[in-house]
């Protein structure tokens, strides 16, 4: 494996693994709640995924160029609370799944609600996703998954090739890994060790379980980028998350 280029952790360059030129990705903890946002570039291109928090988000968005689209894996206020900002300050299309829109669109008020701070509204989307429909990124295919219940509109992110994942935690240190199999971001249906939350509104055990199932048929050496937490692979899951576990 050889890396090229600068080191800078807003910057990633190419990678190669085996000879094969591989997406790059950093990882941001933001918020009071510390959700994952994703910075994913391919070619020139970049997706950012779940900008959950505008305090802060300004640092990372503007050293990123040529942003594809902003992507929400659903609509709770902690994925979509720095979506107006990275819109102003990218100038990319927002995406969500249709069923998180309402949601979504009501993310300041909760914020408000539950956390006393003030956020701005999450702007309407400029297009829906859905099952089976793709994302390319300076030529990588990032495949939408719909795995509903922790909310009525969450989906994942599937890469199909390796993907180099450097994570900068916001007042913490920062640490890298990398993987030349596939790679899911799943939001928050699937997270090492736990699944997400199915007992608030909006949430449905029963999909949940379903969705968990069709994350669990995706090769064991797919690693997984949840929105909170450490990554993890299917595999490491299958074998020790009680709730995949319970699946089989």
């Amino acid at each position: 494996m050889k890396r090229a280029g600068t080191t800078d952790p807003y910057k990633p360059s190419p990678w190669y693994f085996a000879g094969r030129k591989m997406a790059a990705a950093q990882r941001f903890e933001l918020g009071p709640l510390r959700a994952n946002c994703y910075i994913l570039e391919h070619g020139g291109e970049a997706l950012v995924i779940d900008p959950g928090w505008p305090y802060g988000l300004e640092e990372v968005l503007r050293r990123v160029k040529r942003v594809k689209a902003i992507v929400a894996t659903h609509g709770h206020f902690d994925h979509v609370g720095g979506v107006a900002l990275a819109k102003e300050i990218t100038g990319a299309p927002f995406a969500i799944h249709e069923r998180d829109v309402e949601l979504a669109r009501r993310a300041r008020e909760l914020t408000l609600r539950y956390l006393g701070v003030e956020v701005p509204e999450v702007p309407p989307p400029d297009f829906t996703l859905r099952e089976g429909e793709a994302i390319e990124v300076g030529g990588l295919e990032v495949r939408v998954i719909e795995t509903p219940g922790h909310t009525m509109g969450s989906i994942s992110l599937l890469i199909p090739q390796g993907v180099f994942v450097g994570d900068l935690l916001i007042a913490s240190k920062r640490a890298l890994s990398m993987t030349s199999y596939g790679a899911v971001f799943t939001g928050d249906t699937l997270f090492r060790g736990t699944v997400g939350r199915v007992d608030l509104p909006h949430s449905s055990a029963e999909l949940m379980r379903e969705s968990l199932r069709k994350l669990a048929s995706l090769p064991r050496e797919t690693v997984v980028y949840p929105g909170h937490g450490p990554p993890t692979t299917i595999g490491e899951e299958l074998e020790h998350n009680p709730y995949l576990m319970d699946l089989l």
